[in-house]
């Protein structure tokens, strides 16, 4: 199935930003000898002198926990949405022709686990974090309730007696909770965001790869200004002169990278994990060639392709929190 460039579904396009969500540094954990150089290293990792980064690398810790969090929930959510629409579509394919056939899709429910639970906020934050911790989780819980139902629905052939009808609920209700849910976690980082920021620029001022978790990072928020640029309202002919500048560009600043490497011994799997991110960014250049290739072929792009762009940017998300973290 094609989709017009200017016209691309936007219905997931909240939930790729959820997906997008980032890790921060969790502080100088390179593989050295801490005790030579004086410092000391706290329960997660990292090397502390002060008072300032214990501080701040609570606020990373919690950061990132969250971000976890906001991945796992949103993955859940896209398969609930999925869910609905294949099961729904399947029902309206066999009351129209009951003797058709159709295979019933299979539901698959991903095993979570509750990383809301007891989770608080660093004293030094201020916000309703406990309010917005317990919105996400409710709203997570009720979706998790809402799909075993459906799943029953599914199984017991319960739309045979409501003609489907019930679906309606399925849909209506799910969205109002992923609706409290994506609420929730907008307020939460919202608030988070500006003190994360803080807290990680006070980790780095001695980190020994600094400059690489900047370009990283750096690389790693265009790739994400990119995929979320295609879902914008615009036409294929201004879509298709700011998507080629796009990938000139990245393909700069991914040259840049990988021209500098983290050196010394100690630091041998920092390294590794730098530049698996690397390949997984040239990885999504590949994605954005196809796009190119179908745009410069015709007016329309494949949705497989948006999709595989979309698929290939959280790789690239994945593996630079895999990096920092």
């Amino acid at each position: 199935m094609s989709t017009p460039i200017h016209i691309r579904m936007k219905i997931a396009q909240s939930l790729i930003l959820g997906v997008l969500a980032i890790s921060l540094t969790v502080g100088c954990s390179g593989s050295g000898d801490k005790s030579k150089s004086g410092e000391t290293e706290n329960e997660s990792g990292g090397l502390f002198s002060s008072g300032s980064k214990n501080e701040a690398q609570e606020i990373i810790d919690f950061n990132n926990k969250m971000v976890q969090t906001e991945n796992n929930h949103n993955s859940f959510i896209r398969n609930y949405i999925r869910a609905v629409d294949n099961l729904d579509y399947f029902i309206k394919q066999k009351m129209a022709n009951p003797e058709a056939i159709a295979i019933p899709p299979i539901l698959v429910k991903p095993v979570m686990v509750n990383q809301l639970k007891d989770l608080k906020a660093p004293s030094s934050l201020k916000g309703d974090y406990a309010v917005w911790i317990d919105s996400m989780q409710t709203s997570f819980t009720a979706l998790e309730s809402l799909y075993k139902e459906m799943e029953n629905y599914k199984s017991a052939e319960d739309w045979k007696e409501d003609s489907g009808k019930k679906m309606d609920h399925f849909r209506a209700r799910g969205l109002a909770e992923i609706d409290k849910n994506e609420k929730a976690s907008k307020a939460i980082f919202t608030a988070l965001r500006p003190e994360a920021d803080k807290a990680e620029s006070e980790i780095l001022k001695d980190h020994p790869f600094k400059d690489q978790i900047i370009s990283s990072r750096k690389i790693m928020e265009y790739c994400k200004e990119i995929t979320m640029g295609t879902y914008d309202d615009v036409s294929n002919q201004a879509f298709k002169a700011n998507f080629e500048k796009q990938y000139n560009e990245l393909e700069t600043l991914l040259n840049k990278n990988k021209e500098n490497p983290i050196k010394g011994d100690q630091y041998e799997s920092n390294n590794r994990r730098f530049n698996t991110f690397n390949e997984a960014v040239d990885t999504y250049l590949g994605k954005m060639r196809i796009i190119q290739r179908e745009m410069n072929s015709s007016s329309e792009i494949s949705e497989g392709a948006f999709t595989d762009l979309d698929n290939a940017a959280q790789t690239v998300v994945s593996t630079y929190n895999n990096f920092v973290n």
